[in-house]
């Protein structure tokens, strides 16, 4: 597993809150780049943002070209094609899945993901089986090869955007592991993505309270509660 990359999926037309992905945080800093800005500075992985061939998400292609960022276009539904040939372009042999949506990203949770999936041979280390991950800190690394393998015909519409769900409904075929993590099961019935405009206020009033960006999950989980 010599090229390992995170895929950062971006688009702009969500239905509950159109264009959030490019929206002002805090430090002059959009939700992409803080994502991306967490990532990139913690983990020595390719990154790429993963959006549409659509009109809309020129304006995301044109914030990845003004920051020199990676970026891939593909089907705007198919989302599960799209990754397909995402890999196949950079020539992935594992890629690690996060959503734009996620200001929180956990990148040491990431880290340790990333870690377990090399030295056990996996095809999916997942924080998701056991639903005791918050909105908004799921994340997961497959082996390349099992979505280049995958049964086109026997997926379903579902499995087109979420491109996890067919191997989760056949799990005994694969070898998934479930990282658990207390800080988590803490606070699964908590969200921390952002699904609506009010949200924006409460994540600019946590990184406003650390004064910065890179705080660790761990962290603001702590705390979350005297914030």
């Amino acid at each position: 597993m010599k090229n390992i990359g995170i895929l950062i999926f971006a688009r702009l037309n969500s239905r509950r809150f159109p264009g959030k992905v490019l929206k002002k945080i805090i430090f002059n800093k959009n939700l992409l780049e803080i994502v991306f800005l967490r990532l990139k500075k913690y983990l020595n992985l390719k990154i790429i943002i993963c959006t549409s061939i659509t009109k809309r998400d020129e304006k995301i292609v044109k914030f990845c070209k003004k920051k020199k960022i990676k970026y891939f276009r593909g089907s705007l539904n198919n989302v599960f094609e799209r990754t397909v040939e995402c890999v196949l372009k950079y020539k992935l042999d594992a890629f690690v899945r996060i959503n734009a949506d996620r200001p929180f990203v956990d990148f040491k949770e990431i880290g340790r993901m990333v870690s377990i999936f090399k030295k056990k041979k996996l095809d999916i280390v997942t924080n998701q089986l056991t639903k005791n991950c918050p909105k908004g800190l799921a994340s997961e690394i497959a082996n390349s090869k099992i979505f280049l393998n995958a049964p086109k015909e026997k997926l379903k519409k579902k499995d087109k955007e979420h491109i996890f769900n067919f191997f989760y409904r056949n799990k005994k075929k694969y070898k998934i592991f479930n990282l658990s993590n207390k800080y988590y099961q803490a606070n699964r019935s908590k969200n921390f993505s952002i699904d609506k405009p009010l949200d924006l206020i409460k994540v600019r009033k946590i990184y406003s309270y650390f004064g910065n960006i890179y705080i660790p999950t761990k962290k603001i989980l702590s705390k979350t509660n005297e914030i």
